[in-house]
Formats: structure tokens, sequence, C-alpha cells
């Protein structure tokens, strides 16, 4: 079944690039039957098979690792500008090189905090899912709702890849709000998922296979408003593994003014953010601000950076803002020289926690 026979289902080239690799499926991880066996069927060595596309496969955990989450900061939006060409400088692939450790990059752009948490596997965010007839064909995709109780907020981001019991698949959200379908990735039997029961609930693969790694978590950016919300799923995100997690804040835009709206949700994020969990807490706007001008990062790291040579980076410095030479042509995301900034930050964190 394509995407073109399901009705509001995105059909963007990307879209029908990902439908295309799940006809070519042609194996699948050994899973246990029902409820919790479903969410503990996948483990880390799984992270290289076939059973979901091919944009999901991730490094094999085998030993020390990290995991990231969040929206499209972590997916590496814009990450290509400023540094020179073919230098990777998205957050997963810098922090794999300094680390020499494998890094599980989760971001999503557009992702809420509730999307991130849903994929992080925070149970009270988990997706009970309402099929046809309580029935999972046998195969194709189906349209699916949200049970009534259900936790998450729907997201035209929604992209999430699990399982249902033990039959894995792929949710993705559909053209109109609150649409949502649901592709076995693997033919099988038709299977019968009441939706008053766990038969029915999506466990996040990335949470799967990721349950060894040490974890860091940026959530909310694209829900700043929302603060109580974003407090809580960013508890429940940190409650998951807190002896293993720490917390990435967030940062204002590069027009914002420091009376503006976002700026004063992400000051009232951080301060909540740094009393809550002390040292497992990074405050961007902190580090783009302060600590890239001492002399190890400016000319160590950011060697070739040019930040701070211009009089635009002092004169924002002065205004208590970041320095545009961080950020991308859109003013909203960091270039590449803002993720190397960041990458360096979490970097020397994590070492100090002894974590790696």
């Amino acid at each position: 079944m394509t995407p073109e026979t399901q009705p509001g289902v995105r059909t963007s080239r990307r879209d029908l690039v990902r439908f295309a690799t799940l006809t070519g499926v042609a194996t699948v991880a050994t899973a246990a039957a029902g409820g919790l066996a479903g969410q503990q069927a996948a483990q880390a060595a799984d992270a290289n098979s076939t059973v979901f596309p091919a944009e999901y496969i991730y490094p094999t955990v085998s030993g020390p690792s990290l995991a990231i989450w969040g929206s499209s900061s972590v997916e590496g939006a814009y990450a290509d500008q400023g540094v020179p060409a073919g230098v990777k400088a998205t957050l997963p692939e810098l922090l794999s090189s300094y680390l020499s450790v494998p890094v599980l990059g989760f971001g999503r752009g557009g992702d809420t905090s509730s999307l991130i948490t849903a994929r992080r596997g925070v149970s009270a965010n988990r997706y009970k899912l309402v099929f046809p007839d309580d029935m999972i064909p046998a195969s194709g995709t189906v349209p699916v709702t949200l049970a009534s109780d259900a936790n998450v907020s729907w997201g035209s981001s929604t992209q999430v890849p699990g399982y249902v019991g033990d039959v894995p698949g792929l949710l993705l959200a559909g053209e109109t709000e609150n649409s949502l379908f649901f592709t076995r990735t693997v033919p099988g039997e038709e299977i019968y998922a009441p939706s008053d029961t766990a038969a029915a609930w999506l466990y996040s693969y990335q949470e799967m296979i990721s349950r060894a790694c040490y974890h860091v978590l940026q959530i909310g950016r694209n829900n700043l408003a929302e603060t109580s919300r974003i407090q809580e799923d960013t508890q429940r995100a940190f409650d998951m593994a807190p002896t293993r997690s720490i917390v990435l804040g967030h940062f204002r835009a590069q027009k914002d003014s420091n009376t503006s709206d976002r700026a004063k949700q992400v000051e009232t994020y951080n301060a909540w953010a740094a009393k809550t969990f002390g040292d497992r807490f990074m405050n961007p706007e902190t580090f783009l601000r302060e600590t890239t001008q001492e002399s190890w990062l400016r000319y160590g790291a950011l060697a070739g950076s040019g930040i701070w040579s211009s009089d635009k980076d002092r004169a924002a410095y002065k205004e208590g803002k970041i320095p545009p030479s961080f950020y991308a042509t859109d003013g909203f995301h960091l270039n590449g020289w803002g993720y190397v900034a960041i990458a360096q930050q979490i970097y020397y964190r994590v070492t100090q926690l002894g974590w790696f």
C-alpha cells in the first residue's frame, strides 16, 4: 500500500522514500507478544536491523554511549552554515567525535515537549492507539486515533517508530489536524488490539535501544509558552533515568529583545531547571555569551569561526544577548559554530560527571 492511496498521508519526497523503504523490509526483530513484553522486545543490537526505514538506523550500543533527545536543534537544522564545507557539525556527530562513543541523535524538527517525551518512552505520554475495529492489519497503513485518556498532544511533526505488542510500525501524522496513520513495517497476521488495553499501546523503539545510554534532554523549545507543560515533561523524561540524564536549557532567537515574551519564557525555564537539576543542568545562553570568550574555547574548538571578532558580536554582548555570529540565517536556530559550542558544553559536563 502506498501513501498515494491513503487520504491525508504526507506525500513529500522524503515520505515517498520512507514508504519505498518500508516495502523492501524483509526481516523482523524477535519480539515477545503483548503488553510490556512488547516494550522489552527490542534491544540495543537491533539498532541496525531492517525492521524500520533507513533513517531509523542508529549506532549499535554495546558499551558506554549517549542519547540526545530534542527537536530541530538536536536533528541538526542549519548545522552546515558558517563552518567549512564538509564539516559535520550536528550535535550527535560532534559528540561522537569528542567522546569516541556511539551517540544516538533523537531529534525531530517541530516536536513539542509531549512528542519528545513520547519518543523518550515516558509512560504518561505514551501513544494509546485506537485501531479500526480494534484490529492491526496484516500489512500496510491504517488510520488510527488516540484514546480519550492519552496525554500526548497531536503534532504535525509526529513520526515515531515503535512496537504495538510484537508488531513493528511507524506512527505518522497526516495532513489534517489530529489525523494519524500507523504503517506496519513487517507483514504478518492480523492482530486483535482492543483500544481499552495495553495491546494497542505504541512503545518507542528509540527508547528501547537507548536504555543503556546516558541521556541529554532538550525539551520544549517549540512550546515554550506552555510553561507548566514543558516543566512537567522535562521532569518526567529526567525521571526515566535520573542518574544518567542531564538537561540542556533553551536560548532566545537572535532578534528577541530582553523583554520579549520568548526571552522571558527562556529565562523562566532555565531558572527553574537550574534550581531543579543543579549540576545536571546546562544553560546554553550563559555558555554562548560568556564561556565562548575564554581563550581555551575561542582559540580552540572555535578557532577560525571569527566569533567575537566583530562589532556586532560585542554590541550584542553588551545588550545581554548571544553574539549573532552563532545564529543561522533564520535567526532562530544556531549555525554550525553554535553547535560546536554547545557540543563542547555537553562534552565537558558529561566528562566532569565521570560518564566517559
